[in-house]
């Protein structure tokens, strides 16, 4: 009996501390802005909102998109090295036969969040693996000067947005289309 409780205990501890969590959705009492069936899947890792005409990247910038999901690590980027990994991606071929990602804009991001769901934010089977995380979007923040100080990000652990120093690091999430 007391190497079960161990085990138990263990295992546990394993799952709290690793950051796993999983998502909670509240289906019965918040209904959802966008429609499952508004996402068509292309099965080459991309995937089109029927509705904007925005072609989004299945995975998070530096996972690996497979028909059984996304592999890999989320990439952890600043704001400008996220502005210039995107533009080195376009140059070496793109994704998926495409060399015109971007940034997506604050208003195109937030179009992700699923506020029926926390932890992530965002509708899993669209966007398997997605982080419980932040991701920026090409909106910047600039102070009384003009200076850029900041840009704007969405928190898919809650569908938040916020604006952090250009220097803290958060994920992304490449769209193409209707710049």
């Amino acid at each position: 009996m007391k190497s079960i409780n161990l085990t138990a205990f263990a295992i546990s501890t394993l799952l709290l501390t690793s950051g796993v969590a999983a998502q909670v959705c509240k289906e019965s009492t918040i209904y959802p802005r966008v429609s499952s069936q508004q996402y068509i899947d292309h099965l080459d890792g991309t995937i089109t909102d029927a509705q904007s005409g925005l072609v989004w990247s299945k995975c998070s910038l530096g996972q690996t998109y497979s028909t059984r999901g996304c592999s890999g690590v989320a990439a952890n980027l600043d704001w400008a090295d996220s502005l210039t990994t995107i533009q080195d991606l376009n140059t070496s071929g793109g994704l998926a036969g495409y060399d015109d990602w971007r940034l997506p804009n604050i208003k195109e991001l937030a179009s992700l969040v699923n506020a029926q769901c926390h932890s992530p934010a965002i509708n899993l089977s669209v966007f398997p693996d997605t982080p419980s995380a932040t991701y920026w979007s090409s909106t910047s923040r600039a102070d009384t000067s003009g200076v850029v100080n900041g840009g704007y990000s969405i928190n898919f652990a809650t569908g938040s947005d916020l604006s952090p120093e250009v220097t803290n690091l958060r994920h992304v999430r490449l769209v193409r289309g209707n710049y």
